[in-house]
C-alpha cells in the first residue's frame, strides 16, 4: 500500500504542485472540452433532456440536434486526447525546459489515438467477463438486500478491478505520447512487479472519484448550462488524475524515475 499511496502523492503533486504551469500547459486542451460541452448545451440541448428522461418517455432528438452532438462529443473526445498527450509531454520531456518539444506533430496525435482505441478494445475484452460475474453476483446478492447497500458495494468492487485492469494495459499511452510503439503486452509486463500494489492504487482512485463525485453531487446544480459545464470540469478532474497517475507508471517503470521527485 506504501507503494500506491506514494504513486498516487506523486501523481497528485505533479498536478498541483504549479497549478499555474498546470493550466498552462493543458490549456488547449481544456478549451475544446469546454467548449465542446458548451456547444452541446446550445446547440443540442434535447439530447441532453433524452439522455436524463426514463426510457419509457425518451423522445427521439431533431437530426440538428443529433448531428451536433456527434461533432461536439468527437471535439470533445479530440480534447481529452489532447490533454493527456499534453500532459505526459509535459512531464516526461521537463516541459519546463523544453516548451518548444511539448506540441505533438500529427502522427504523434493520430498514433495516440489508435493506440488508445487499441487499448479501450482490448480493456473490453478483459472486461467482459469480469461485468458477467458481477452482474450474476450483483443479481443473487441484491435479492437478499433490497437496500442496495449490496449493490453498491459491488459496483464499487467493479470499479476498483477495472481500474486495476486499466492502469495494467494503458502504460502503453503515455509510450505514445513520446512517439514511441510500445505494444499492449509490454504494458501488461512492464506493470507486472508492482501489480499488486495497482490494487491499492486502485482502490484509492476508487475512492477518491467517489469523493470527487459526491463532491459535485452537493455542488452542482441539476440543470442549466452551468451544471454541464461543471460536470464537464469534475470529468476533466477525474481523467486528469488518471493521466497523471499513468504518467507516473511509465517515468517510474520505463525510466527508472524516483516517486519522491
Amino acid at each position: 500500500m506504501n507503494t500506491a499511496m506514494a504513486i498516487l502523492a506523486h501523481a497528485l503533486r505533479m498536478l498541483v504542485f504549479e497549478v499555474s504551469t498546470t493550466l498552462r500547459v493543458l490549456m488547449p486542451a481544456l478549451l475544446l472540452v469546454l467548449g465542446a460541452s458548451l456547444g452541446i448545451a446550445l446547440f443540442a440541448p434535447d439530447i441532453i433532456t433524452m439522455l436524463e428522461a426514463p426510457p419509457e418517455v425518451m423522445a427521439p432528438p431533431a437530426p440538428a440536434s443529433a448531428l451536433a452532438f456527434v461533432l461536439l462529443a468527437a471535439v470533445a473526445l479530440v480534447g481529452y486526447a489532447l490533454m493527456a498527450i499534453l500532459w505526459h509531454r509535459h512531464v516526461l520531456l521537463n516541459g519546463a525546459e523544453r516548451p518548444d518539444d511539448l506540441r505533438p506533430n500529427a502522427s504523434i496525435f493520430f498514433g495516440y489515438l489508435w493506440r488508445a482505441i487499441v487499448v479501450g478494445f482490448v480493456q473490453m475484452l478483459a472486461a467482459i467477463p469480469v461485468a458477467l460475474a458481477m452482474g450474476v453476483l450483483g443479481a443473487i446478492l441484491v435479492q437478499g438486500n433490497p437496500s442496495g447497500i449490496a449493490a453498491t458495494l459491488i459496483g464499487l468492487a467493479g470499479s476498483v478491478i477495472f481500474i486495476w485492469i486499466a492502469m495494467r494495459f494503458s502504460v502503453v499511452l503515455p509510450a505514445a505520447a513520446l512517439g514511441q510503439k510500445m505494444p499492449v503486452r509490454d504494458s501488461w509486463e512492464l506493470t507486472k512487479p508492482i501489480g499488486n500494489e495497482l490494487w491499492g492504487l486502485a482502490l484509492l482512485l476508487t475512492g477518491l472519484n467517489m469523493c470527487v463525485y459526491l463532491l459535485g453531487e452537493v455542488l452542482v446544480p441539476n440543470q442549466g448550462i452551468i451544471a454541464i459545464l461543471a460536470q464537464t470540469v469534475i470529468f476533466i478532474v477525474e481523467g486528469l488524475i488518471f493521466i497523471s497517475v499513468l504518467t507516473t507508471l511509465y517515468g517510474h517503470l520505463a525510466e527508472g524515475r524516483s516517486l519522491g521527485q
